[in-house]
């Protein structure tokens, strides 16, 4: 007969309570209509996808500051539950099950892209310019308005670097409904 420990039931709960939390912060703050309203993020379907992807690429930027094996783990499973919020709104919005799959792997790849194009460009030097760039590139945002959005992400940006590991760690990352003013 198998024992287990009980500190990896522990740990696997509270790596699941984590990520709950981090995902549901940065859903929220990625669906706020300042995005939308100002910084020039079309308001659909595919544009708010985009928009979790920018949060949710903040968040791995700043796991991988912290880095370490829960760090990455972390990362891997938040990655993991924003599909998994993909394919629950697919869902919602009544996408048969037949396409589904399709839709949520063309989801899944431009999430993926995108959130390694944007990880790179918050580790450059300029302040805005690299992530403008990749935004405009990517079909988040308009040319006019990639500035604003660049803005706001180095703002989050600090703001999460300002937040001690063990917070980050937990999932708490600084996202209370009030996007920082730029």
């Amino acid at each position: 007969m198998i024992a287990f420990s009980g500190s990896w039931f522990r740990r696997r709960g509270a790596l699941k309570k984590a990520v709950a939390e981090a995902h549901g912060r940065l859903v929220r703050e990625a669906l706020m209509p300042v995005h939308y309203e100002t910084r020039g993020v079309p308001d659909t379907f595919e544009g708010r996808a985009q928009m979790v992807t920018v949060m949710t690429a903040l968040a791995c930027a700043r796991f991988a500051e912290v880095g370490g094996p829960l760090a990455a783990e972390l990362t891997e499973r938040l990655n993991a539950r924003v599909l998994d919020g993909f394919d629950a709104a697919f869902r919602e919005k009544g996408v048969g099950d037949h396409s589904i799959a399709r839709k949520v792997r063309t989801l899944a790849e431009a999430h993926s892209g995108l959130g390694r194009a944007l990880v790179e460009a918050l580790k450059a030097d300029d302040s805005r310019e690299a992530l403008a760039e990749v935004l405009q590139r990517n079909g988040v945002t308009r040319a006019d308005t990639a500035g604003a959005l660049a803005t706001a992400m180095r703002a989050y940006q600090a703001l999460f670097a300002g937040q001690n590991d063990t917070e980050i760690l937990s999932g708490g990352f600084a996202c209370g409904g009030s996007a920082p003013a730029v």
